[in-house]
C-alpha cells in the first residue's frame, strides 16, 4: 500500500477558544511571509455548522481551523504524491502539522486563546482507492503508523481506535495518548 492524501486533525485543548476571524489573519500573515507560489488563498467557511472553518489552501496541502462534527481543531491535509517509505510519509505529515500547530499556539493574532492537545488526534487517509475502510487496511496502516506514534509520544501509552467500520467513509482512526506532552515536545521527539 503506497499511502497517500495523509490528513490529520489535533483537537484544541477544552479551554481553547476558536476566533475564525483571528485565524483569518493568521493566514494572511502566513501567505505575506512566504516568498514561494504555494500559497493560493484561503477561504471562510465559518459559517457553516459543524464545517470546515477557515481554510488556507496551498498547492501541496490544505490547512484548516476544521470543526467538523463540532469537534475543532486543526486539519492538515496533504493532497499530492509524496514519495518514500509509509513510514516516512506519516513521519513528515505528523511534523508539518505539529509543526504548524507550535506556530498557531504562538500566533499573536490568536491572543493565547488556542491551545492543541497532542494526545487527542484523528489520522485519515483521504483516498478510498489506496485506503479502502476495511480491517485489512487498518492493520497495514497500523504497522506503519505505530512506530511513528512511538517515537513521537517517547514510550507513553497509546491506543489507535477505527472512527467507523462503514465503507462508505474514509478510513480514519483516533489516536488517544495517556500523555500531556506539548506539542513542541512531540515534534522534538520526531526529529522536528
Amino acid at each position: 500500500m503506497d499511502l497517500q492524501q495523509i490528513n490529520i486533525k489535533v483537537f484544541v485543548t477544552e479551554d481553547s477558544t476558536v476566533n475564525y476571524t483571528n485565524f483569518i489573519k493568521v493566514f494572511n500573515r502566513w501567505m505575506a511571509e512566504v516568498d514561494s507560489d504555494d500559497y493560493l488563498n484561503y477561504a471562510d467557511y465559518s459559517h457553516v455548522d459543524a464545517g470546515p472553518g477557515v481554510l488556507l489552501i496551498l498547492k501541496q496541502a490544505n490547512y484548516s481551523i476544521d470543526n467538523a462534527y463540532h469537534e475543532p481543531g486543526f486539519l492538515y491535509n496533504r493532497k499530492h504524491e509524496v514519495d518514500g517509505e509509509n513510514a516516512e510519509k506519516i513521519r513528515q505529515a505528523f511534523t508539518e502539522v505539529l509543526s504548524k500547530c507550535g506556530l498557531l499556539e504562538a500566533s499573536d493574532e490568536l491572543e493565547n486563546a488556542i491551545h492543541f492537545n497532542g494526545s487527542d488526534i484523528l489520522f485519515m487517509i483521504n483516498n478510498r482507492h489506496i485506503a479502502p475502510n476495511t480491517e485489512e487496511t487498518a492493520s497495514a496502516i497500523q504497522a506503519d503508523l505505530t512506530p511513528v506514534l512511538k517515537q513521537m509520544y517517547g514510550g507513553d501509552d497509546f491506543k489507535i481506535e477505527r472512527t467507523s467500520e462503514d465503507a462508505r467513509e474514509r478510513f480514519a482512526v483516533r489516536i488517544s495518548a495517556n500523555s500531556d506532552k506539548p506539542i513542541s515536545d512531540l515534534l522534538s521527539n520526531l526529529g522536528g
